[in-house]
């Protein structure tokens, strides 16, 4: 059935967990239009306890659509300097279009989460 029906389908999960003062939200599958504002609203919660730091990992992300950039700057305007906000993307879907479209030169990027603690924790 193609025709474009998506329910009981999830385009997207998102895992939070908590590590010290951060908050790490894990974003599996696609990022776009339909499940921005899922992404929007896991930022917001993340932010409950006041986490000195939050990490949006993105390595199992598999689509990253201009909506879900606009959500990550968002959150970097809502958020800085109180809270660092930084990015874990490797891969050519979403590392590349977050150095095309300059949001890697306000965001912080790493191509590990591992990077991304130790940055944030040092």
């Amino acid at each position: 059935d193609d025709s474009g029906d998506t329910a009981g389908r999830a385009l997207m999960t998102i895992v939070s967990a908590q590590h010290e003062e951060l908050v790490i939200l894990t974003v599996q599958g696609s990022i776009d239009v339909l499940t921005a504002p899922q992404l929007s609203e896991a930022v917001t919660n993340a932010l409950t306890g006041q986490p000195r730091g939050l990490i949006i990992d993105l390595t199992t992300t598999d689509f990253l659509a201009s909506a879900g950039m606009g959500v990550l700057v968002a959150a970097h305007a809502d958020l800085a300097p109180a809270v660092r906000l930084v990015i874990v993307a490797d891969s050519p879907t979403t590392s590349r279009p977050l150095k095309l479209v300059g949001i890697a030169d306000l965001i912080e990027l790493f191509a590990t989460r591992d990077e991304a603690l130790a940055a944030v924790t040092a």
